[in-house]
């Protein structure tokens, strides 16, 4: 155990004096910055700028001269009280261009933590804290001599969350993005504008009117068009990559979301910043690649999206830059006017903001660094002189296959004006033939703020589906300029692309009406994946006080479509036209999904009468069993009704052999009461020959009748039941009940968990409620318990909302536990930070973090590989440094990263709840805990729901290491996204897994059939997530023991491809030696030993493979590469 270091448990909390008196600082010579650089062949890297010529750069934008400005924010992230503001803008000019910049001139200063600028309309427009400004200068000496304020109300609660990240669009307009933890109340012309939360505005300078463009992420700096108009974002602090954006659609941690839209690279790391390679100077294979900085790991991704139905397929290739520096900090990237690309450099050794002290020395506040990459011996592109060109050059530009010239044309196009441009560009607008330079001349108008009616209409009907997309996209915002828009919009409904209709959706929300619900509901004719599911979803709700009057009038009727009712109903989750789905129900008119959908409908808005029908058409095997079990279950437990009849029917679902129907039954006959299911129930609970699983639900209904008959019923198996586990079950639950008459016997069960496991979870039970955890602390006082246990309760308790402080210092002195020092000197930090980097392997630190005693992956993932409770750690070891991982694990409450915040929810009856809020809706709450355990509180049985400051990792979770255990496990974790062997790479390899679970099955029949019993899908095998290690290989003694026959034991895992879902793929096994393949419950032939490829035809099963391996005898990992034919 560590005792020197006083890592034995965290009962007082470390003062944050890690950050002091380090100097392991990188040394900020270029020469040895360049000598970090990863380059791909053929790419070379130069300095563009740095300090003292510029300093901390957050974003930067170029303008029609060829010309970079960019914000610079020494005082980021905090100011000095007194402290001067010395925050500018600066543009720097490459007069020569030989790539490197020649002057920096101020163009602002006296600024207050800019966040974002970009050149346009005469002037510059700045992001300043709580507004955007737009800045001028009149006499042509590069310095602001106006300023004014655009827009302004945004708030200020996080500077590294406040309004940033400029982007002109194509149709003319300003967008510009704010973080999770902002809320901002717009003044305008056109009303007051909202944003709680994170998402990203769109504004018209001309009118001044600003709106939201989408809503969520937690940290969004980066957006961008695609060549077709479509825009995508990155998140610095989600772990989704590439995310696609529309109107209305909403993403992760948007406040008060009902539903959202997940990105397109799950487990991805958190990135700032996004740009599209283009140009003639970039390779062909590459133009297209989005590129995104991963300023934590000292690297540039690269990822290649293709259309996939109405969204997009992101497929991670291999990075465009990475850097061994540690100070090297890519923030922004931008295409340059002679086609290089451009990374505006931090330059930090810290980059956390919150997490680590604001003044914390170390902090750079003086370097920054403009780097330049180029392709060799490939010609770079001719900078045009926009400012002196005609308009006619100017239109021409719009079809130059620079995507930077047709942008910057574009925009001095817009600076000129109207007048000026007007003639030649519509004439020029009809004269273009080819639909992409259409596309050029119909934004180049919108920028304008003008309308060419007939070139929308020719776009709109164009052979390619990605511009009719674009002209939808058009529409969206001017299609009250187009007298045929309500023509094109309905028969983009029905178009054959995905995208298009999802357009035809967007364009409809803009039209408030019954019949705009009613149309775009029709979209349902066809297939409908995730955006266009939410789109409809998302209009329904919106709309709903048009929609639903007509309808109970008799005006509309969603053409007799059953589906498209459903669909409305089920969305808004309230009860109209119930009847109807009765009776498609009963009639057996709706099947699958819509079968599905209907019962979960009833669930929500139905009566006790509607619920006797389902209850009776599932009794009866008319509709399916499980689900509608499920939605009763919901339907008692969150809207607190049940059928007002015929509930004995029941019972004929306890003879069900089905373990998961009997389980959903037995609680639902304690929650309705059915007093004829008692005795049946206490039957099962106290046979020895029950199952695990049967028994914890006979347990779960009994207590669900509650009363003094359920009280003494457990109370006699707590004291007589012959078994560990009726008796430990019993107390469990009698716990629930009366944990006053329970405490003694729990205490009496804890005492004998010699392995601290705790594995019926008692002390949650008496977690729950303050007087519920007061009873333990009396039961424990004068007894003694074993460490790990005791330990194993401390930790409990500790991440509980409210940590009872009584019952901590009661399993403290049962335990004989000691507590910590109160702090680590910073001697001693000093010298642990030393030991980790001098001593610690990393390679045990990665054997320390997956043990299941330490439970890391129950809350953390690594590249997506893990639970999603806690921040995925994929570059944390580049982003964190040593001493703030080590106080982290000490004390885990210091340390709390935005978005992962514990939720408190307190109940009227005085239970207590905590966990991460999965979900708020209507009626109900979902939190997930740390285990990963989903729990649903009813919204009418909750007094309070408030933010913890507690974290949901358990304080002293690292006591039962070694010394050596600990330090290897902070080196692991202080390597992760770092170059070498713990950085998730871009391999399309399996990482996660599910595991069998030992069973008694298998032992007698693996003799009689082989290995393919594990393959069957056998209901009563227990399987449970597991994941690979960074490296992407599975060790086989990582997986639970199957026994076989003798000693042999067997390691199970099942898995699946996500896609393609049509075509072939590869799966490319890396060793064959004891190793049997299924697919399904085929076996697939493999070579004794060695590697192997076996192709495949898509499918989508999530579970379609088993592999099975001798886990005694074969010392290989597991290693599966996915591949997919060029």
């Amino acid at each position: 155990m560590i005792s020197r270091l006083a890592l034995s448990l965290s009962l007082s909390c470390l003062v944050a004096s890690a950050q002091n008196g380090l100097t392991d600082i990188p040394d900020p010579d270029v020469s040895k910055q360049i000598a970090g650089f990863n380059l791909p062949e053929g790419m070379e890297i130069n300095l563009f700028a740095s300090d003292p010529m510029i300093a901390k750069p957050v974003q930067m934008n170029w303008d029609s001269q060829g010309r970079l400005w960019l914000v610079s924010s020494g005082m980021y992230p905090h100011i000095i009280p007194g402290a001067e503001e010395n925050d500018k803008v600066l543009v720097l000019e490459d007069a020569d261009n030989d790539g490197v910049a020649d002057k920096s001139t101020v163009f602002a200063d006296n600024l207050h933590i800019p966040t974002g600028v970009i050149p346009g309309d005469g002037g510059a427009y700045v992001a300043n804290s709580t507004e955007i400004l737009f800045l001028k200068d009149i006499d042509g000496d590069l310095v602001s001599d106006e300023r004014r304020t655009v827009l302004s109300g945004f708030g200020t609660e996080d500077t590294h969350h406040i309004v940033h990240t400029f982007e002109h669009g194509p149709d003319g307009m300003l967008y510009f993005s704010q973080s999770i933890y902002i809320h901002s109340h717009l003044e305008t012309p056109h009303g007051v504008r909202r944003l709680m939360g994170g998402g990203t505005w769109h504004f018209r300078p001309e009118t001044y009117q600003a709106e939201v463009l989408y809503k969520g992420l937690v940290n969004p700096w980066g957006f961008v068009f695609d060549d077709y108009g479509q825009t995508f974002a990155t998140d610095g602090a989600g772990g989704h990559g590439i995310n696609f954006v529309f109107p209305r659609s909403v993403h992760v941690t948007s406040p008060g979301a009902k539903r959202i839209i997940k990105g397109l690279n799950p487990g991805q790391p958190k990135l700032c910043g996004l740009e599209i390679l283009s140009g003639t100077h970039v390779p062909n294979e590459m133009r297209g690649v989005m590129i995104a900085p991963d300023f934590r790991g000292h690297r540039i991704n690269a990822y290649r999206l293709a259309p996939n139905g109405s969204t997009y397929t992101s497929t991670r290739i291999d990075d465009f830059i990475s850097s061994s520096h540690r100070a090297f900090r890519p923030i922004d990237v931008k295409m340059g006017p002679d086609g290089a690309i451009y990374i505006a450099d931090w330059y930090n050794p810290i980059i956390q903001h919150g997490e680590v002290d604001f003044r914390d020395p170390r902090r750079d506040h003086t370097h920054g660094r403009i780097w330049r990459v180029t392709y060799k011996n490939r010609p770079l592109a001719k900078k045009p002189d926009f400012q002196k060109a005609s308009v006619k050059e100017l239109l021409d530009l719009q079809i130059s296959p620079e995507r930077f010239n047709r942008e910057y044309a574009r925009r001095e196009l817009r600076h000129r004006g109207g007048d000026a441009v007007l003639p030649d560009l519509q004439k020029w607008a009809l004269d273009q033939g080819d639909d992409l330079a259409g596309l050029q001349a119909m934004w180049t108008l919108q920028a304008l703020n003008t309308t060419n009616i007939k070139l929308v209409e020719r776009l709109a009907s164009s052979k390619k589906a990605r511009i009719r997309a674009a002209a939808l996209r058009f529409l969206y915002h001017r299609q009250d300029e187009v007298p045929s828009a309500a023509r094109i919009i309905s028969k983009s409904i029905h178009d054959k692309n995905a995208q298009v209709r999802l357009w035809a959706i967007c364009c409809l929300a803009q039209k408030p009406s019954a019949q705009s619900v009613t149309l775009a509901l029709e979209a349902l004719d066809h297939e409908v994946d995730e955006p266009l599911d939410f789109a409809l979803w998302s209009i329904v709700r919106e709309h709903e006080a048009h929609w639903v009057p007509a309808f109970e009038k008799g005006e509309i009727n969603f053409d007799n479509k059953l589906p498209r009712l459903l669909f409305a109903i089920a969305a808004l989750e309230k009860p109209i036209a119930l009847d109807s789905i009765m009776a498609g129900l009963s009639d057996g008119s709706l099947r699958g999904a819509e079968q599905s959908s209907a019962i979960s409908a009833i669930g929500k808005v139905g009566t006790p009468k509607d619920l006797n029908l389902l209850l009776s058409l599932a009794a009866d095997k008319k509709i399916p069993q499980q689900h509608t079990l499920n939605v009763l279950i919901d339907s008692k437990k969150i809207r607190k009704i049940q059928p007002s009849k015929g509930t004995e029917r029941l019972l004929d679902f306890l003879k069900s052999e089905d373990q998961a129907t009997y389980q959903k039954t037995a609680l639902l006959a304690g929650l309705w009461k059915i007093d004829s299911a008692r005795q049946k129930l206490i039957a099962t609970f106290s046979d020895p020959k029950t199952s695990g699983s049967k028994r914890q639900a006979a347990a779960e209904g009994l207590r669900n009748f509650g009363g003094k008959a359920a009280v003494a019923t457990f109370e006699e198996f707590a004291r007589e039941s012959q078994t560990d586990d009726i008796k430990a079950l019993a107390v469990k639950e009698l716990a629930n009940l009366d944990p006053g008459r329970a405490a003694k016997a729990a205490v009496a069960l804890l005492a004998r968990d010699e392995a601290g496991q705790d594995r019926y979870r008692l002390f949650d039970v008496f977690l729950k409620n303050p007087k519920a955890s007061t009873s333990l602390a009396n039961a424990i006082k004068g007894q003694k318990l074993p460490a790990k246990i005791a330990s194993l309760g401390m930790q409990r308790a500790g991440t509980s909302g409210k940590p009872p402080q009584n019952l901590i210092k009661a399993l403290q002195t049962a335990g004989n536990l000691k507590p910590m020092a109160q702090q680590l000197s910073k001697e001693e930090m000093t010298l642990l930070v030393q030991r980790v980097q001098a001593d610690g392997d990393p390679h045990n630190g990665e054997r320390v973090y997956r043990s299941l005693n330490l439970q890391c992956v129950a809350c953390h993932a690594i590249g997506g590989v893990g639970s999603p409770i806690g921040p995925d750690l994929v570059s944390i070891g580049s982003s964190a440094p040593i001493d703030y991982l080590i106080t982290s694990l000490l004390n885990p409450n210091d340390k709390i990263k935005e978005g992962y915040h514990t939720t408190l929810v307190t109940t009227k009856n005085g239970d207590t709840f905590t966990g991460g809020l999965v979900n708020e809706g209507d009626q109900e709450i979902i939190l997930r805990d740390n285990s990963g355990r989903m729990t649903k509180i009813a919204k009418a049985d909750v007094r309070s729901k408030i933010i913890s400051p507690v974290s949901m990792m358990p304080p002293g979770l690292t006591a039962s290491l070694r010394e050596d255990e600990f330090i290897d496990l902070v080196r692991f974790l202080s390597e992760l996204g770092k170059e070498g062997d713990f950085k998730v790479d871009s391999r399309p390899v399996i990482r996660n897994w599910m595991a069998l679970q030992p069973h008694k099955r298998t032992r007698d029949d693996i003799g009689h059939y082989g290995p393919k019993i594990f393959a069957e899908k056998f209901e009563d095998y227990s399987w449970t997530s597991v994941g690979s290690m960074v490296s992407g290989a599975l060790p086989p003694k990582d997986l639970p023991p199957v026994v076989g026959r003798g000693k042999t034991r067997w390691g199970v895992v099942r898995f699946g491809v996500e896609r393609p879902a049509k075509g072939a793929f590869s799966l490319k096994i890396n060793e064959t030696h004891l190793m049997h393949l299924f697919d399904g419950e085929k076996e697939i032939k493999l070579p004794e030993k060695g590697p192997a490829t076996v192709e495949f035809r898509a499918g989508t099963d999530p579970q379609r493979f088993t592999i099975a391996v001798n886990s005694v005898y074969r010392s290989d990992n597991i290693l599966v590469k996915f591949v997919t034919p060029k």
